[in-house]
């Protein structure tokens, strides 16, 4: 890869960062979008009566005065300016320093750990089975800054370590880069348009939230994917077995999300095999060929 297409790639994510902050700054500012503290006597009411009540959130605002808004604002903005550094320093640096190496093994692990706890957060039995019934969103209600922490921490766990992977195996696929941060942009607006309650539906928000949940999680995979499919054309055995895992359990998850229903559980689903997958390529030497990998660039 050359130094032009950094330069591409890092204008990517200034327009990005930029859009991000003036859609929170133009577009968001009057949205103190308000989540549910249940009391002991609220979680005791019958089903019905506790979602004719909560559902909606209408009670206290997450952003309790404008400072905590604006603080937000500029911090997640910033955020979204480093994923263009981070291309810099992963996929055009001289090499792999030791400290980019750890830098991305700790958010990996640090990422699918607060994924993992933050999927089993306790949560109204009102709303039904953790594990078949409440979403990463729901969660949201009662954990509405833990919300927007997964979505940051899955978002940089999962764009800088398919960077690394990326890079550990000379693969410069452009549309793979491109579309990933796609991916990784779209859930900053997901964290920012939380779920409204089971009964606001089809609405602006609520379709908002559902698209771009769903293109970070789709864009997401498919630039694991596409690498994948890049070693498959190898012949590679081994990854052509993960491709074939992979794949599966994505399809899996539509089908329990189609025939069971929607939860942080069956969410996580991908997230967890996504995230053993590029701990597996990127930190051991599973997928690594014994012969000298120094090969050309590959590209899409």
């Amino acid at each position: 890869m050359t130094n032009k297409m950094s330069k591409v790639y890092t204008s990517l994510w200034a327009v990005i960062a930029a859009a991000y902050g003036i859609w929170m700054s133009f577009f968001m500012s009057w949205d103190q979008y308000p989540y549910i503290i249940p009391t002991e006597a609220d979680l005791a009411l019958p089903k019905e009566e506790f979602i004719a009540k909560f559902d909606g959130m209408l009670y206290m605002p997450l952003y309790p005065n404008n400072i905590v808004f604006w603080l937000w604002v500029i911090g997640s903005t910033a955020l979204l300016f480093c994923y263009g550094l981070f291309i810099k320093k992963i996929l055009f640096a001289e090499k792999l320093t030791k400290a980019t190496t750890v830098f991305c093994i700790i958010n990996l692990i640090a990422g699918c750990a607060f994924v993992t706890w933050y999927g089993f957060l306790s949560y109204p039995e009102q709303f039904g089975n953790i594990l078949t019934d409440v979403t990463a969103s729901m969660l949201g209600l009662k954990y509405p800054w833990e919300f927007k922490a997964w979505g940051v921490l899955a978002s940089v766990s999962v764009f800088t370590n398919t960077l690394y992977m990326y890079r550990k195996n000379n693969y410069s696929g452009k549309l793979g880069v491109i579309i990933t941060s796609l991916g990784c942009a779209a859930i900053y607006l997901t964290i920012n348009l939380p779920s409204a309650g089971t009964k606001i539906i089809m609405t602006p928000r609520c379709i908002g939230h559902w698209a771009t949940a769903l293109i970070f999680a789709f864009l997401a995979a498919f630039g694991v994917i596409i690498f994948l499919l890049h070693k498959c054309r190898e012949k590679d055995k081994k990854y052509i077995v993960a491709t074939v895992i992979f794949v599966a359990i994505l399809l899996l998850m539509l089908g329990l999300l189609v025939f069971v229903g929607k939860s942080a559980f069956i969410e996580n689903l991908p997230m967890w095999v996504a995230y053993l997958l590029l701990f597996m390529i990127n930190f051991t030497s599973f997928f690594d060929k014994k012969e000298n990998k120094s090969k050309e660039l590959a590209s899409v």
